[in-house]
């Protein structure tokens, strides 16, 4: 691993949240998985056999359980989901961290939340743990995933575009529903260098929480397990 000493050369720090800020250790990662198997089991009628593979399966697979059963065609409100899989969480557990405070504010860097869970989760984490105005901002994933009727007007406008600048192969051919935003999909880190205004080569991520080999200008930082 290089030193990263001279922090000058980096002007961005990208820090997950869950299982970063606050140690595995807490418990809040199971707590978490068996809220979402909860949800499948009651609210999307899964087999109960199924379940507990598939949960993890798809965490696997495309990045987050959720962003899978949407993948797979299941039928559920986002906000819902969040509500049901982080409303009883054991918040009580975390507490505030005056040592992690103190490190992150003597780093002269920007510093970014980006993380899959909600809003409403990550302000809830961060308040617990003392940390709230440590960061520049959270990108979470209302940022990758806005509302429905954003998302459409956004597509409405691609789609205008896409006809005013000429032809274009299968134009009229329905577009495939779009699947959740999250990381580590390439696609989600082209949309936070956009979105926060990064210089790649200039921004270090955790390792242990995206594997980002694909863009090379990014430097990752290894974490001890």
């Amino acid at each position: 691993m290089e030193s990263y000493a001279d922090g000058a050369r980096f002007d961005c720090l990208l820090f997950d949240m869950d299982d970063t800020l606050y140690p595995l250790s807490l418990g809040i990662n199971l707590a978490c998985r068996k809220n979402i198997q909860d949800y499948m089991l009651h609210k999307l009628q899964i087999e109960e056999s199924q379940v507990p593979k598939m949960c993890l399966d798809l965490y696997k697979e495309y990045g987050t359980t959720m962003a899978g059963l949407k993948l797979l065609g299941y039928d559920f409100d986002y906000d819902d989901f969040h509500a049901c899989v982080h409303g009883t969480l054991p918040y009580e557990k975390l507490k505030p961290d005056p040592v992690l405070r103190q490190l992150l504010l003597s780093l002269p860097q920007r510093k970014i939340i980006f993380t899959n869970s909600d809003k409403a989760h990550a302000a809830r984490v961060l308040e617990k743990l003392g940390l709230e105005d440590c960061f520049e901002g959270i990108i979470c994933f209302e940022t990758l995933n806005p509302p429905t009727e954003q998302a459409a007007n956004e597509q409405k406008n691609a789609d205008e575009a896409d006809t005013d600048g000429g032809s274009r192969e299968g134009f009229d051919d329905p577009a495939p529903p779009r699947g959740i935003l999250c990381k580590p999909s390439l696609e989600s880190m082209e949309a936070v260098i956009e979105i926060a205004k990064l210089d790649a080569k200039r921004t270090v991520i955790d390792q242990a929480a995206l594997i980002f080999f694909r863009i090379s200008p990014i430097h990752c930082v290894h974490r001890d397990s």
